[in-house]
């Protein structure tokens, strides 16, 4: 049977188990009983394309997969539709703690460092990993390459991924930490088509504090003028600063309740990816993601509400020119 090429396939070089303990208040130092628990399939990418196969794309979730624990991943892709093209490499994949605070609506994540990979391994794997995506790139096909590198990996692996699959067609999208990202950025022969850090990761990249929207934007048009397509930069409960063709603006989310922002990032890149998909022009597609992330951080469970929800959160987000 010939593979089904996919509208969106996402790489996760280092995959997690999101282990989520829900707490009335964290207190360092204090014993705390727990008011619940959940374990999800985690990672950048594995957010990405469940909200992705929520809104109808055809998605694909790929990376590296320890070999001893990968049930909860199996499951997970066979329940939200999304194709599993992830290798298999020995070892266990990482545990990460998240401690949600419902007190001050935030959480604290203690994330492990991952299977690591030596020389040989790293070859191995890398090559598995083009070969099982090969098939189900085609022209226009949106890849992401999603988080953290696993120990032993390094990004001159990343840049062959992306020059393979920018051969085949696909266009780039990119969502990782600045350095990981700057040395990317130096690698690539092309600029990706879409980069969507948040501040901490921009600030890394640039070397320096932007601690207004101002400079925010400043730092997005100068991705802008290295060839960078698409760039939204998350800024948490203050809105995003999203730079395009069409210039640069501040938007500005709704105020609603927030019970975990695990996931806010991977619904505001996948909704804006959907988006573009379903052919809306930017910045509108990213402003539709933000309101996928504005539907995402009001439950604790994954998930989203009816699309008429996300439509009018979508409304109520207001775009100011920076």
């Amino acid at each position: 049977m010939t593979p089904t090429v996919m509208q969106l396939i996402t790489v996760t070089p280092n995959p997690a188990i999101d282990h989520t303990v829900s707490l009335d208040r964290l207190e360092p130092g204090a014993v705390h009983r727990a008011r619940a628990e959940q374990f999800e399939a985690g990672g950048k990418g594995i957010g990405v394309a469940a909200v992705a196969a929520a809104l109808g794309l055809r998605t694909a979730a790929s990376g590296w997969l320890g070999d001893q624990n990968p049930q909860l991943f199996e499951r997970a892709f066979a329940e939200r539709g999304i194709a599993d093209a992830m290798v298999r490499v020995p070892g266990r994949t990482r545990t990460n703690i998240k401690l949600a605070d419902a007190a001050r609506g935030d959480s604290t994540d203690i994330n492990l460092a991952g299977i690591a990979f030596d020389a040989d391994a790293t070859a191995q794997a890398e090559a598995a990993l083009l070969a099982r995506l090969a098939p189900l790139v085609g022209e226009g096909t949106w890849c992401t390459l999603a988080g953290s590198l696993p120990p032993g990996v390094g990004v001159e692996s990343l840049g062959r991924l992306a020059e393979a699959l920018r051969a085949r067609g696909a266009r780039l999208m990119v969502d990782t930490g600045g350095k990981v990202l700057g040395e990317l950025l130096d690698r690539l022969p092309a600029a990706p088509d879409f980069l969507k850090p948040n501040r901490a990761e921009l600030e890394e990249l640039v070397g320096q504090p932007l601690p207004a929207a101002a400079d925010v934007a400043r730092a997005a048009l100068a991705l802008r003028a290295r060839g960078v397509g698409r760039v939204v930069v998350s800024l948490g409960g203050d809105g995003a600063v999203i730079a395009g063709e069409g210039g640069c603006w501040l938007a500005l989310p709704p105020r609603v309740p927030v019970a975990t922002t695990v996931g806010a990032g991977d619904a505001l890149v996948a909704g804006t990816l959907a988006a573009l998909v379903e052919g809306q022009a930017f910045p509108e597609a990213a402003v539709f993601g933000m309101a996928c992330a504005a539907a995402r951080i009001q439950r604790i469970a994954p998930g989203l509400p009816p699309r008429a929800e996300i439509e009018a959160l979508a409304a109520r987000i207001a775009l100011q020119p920076v």
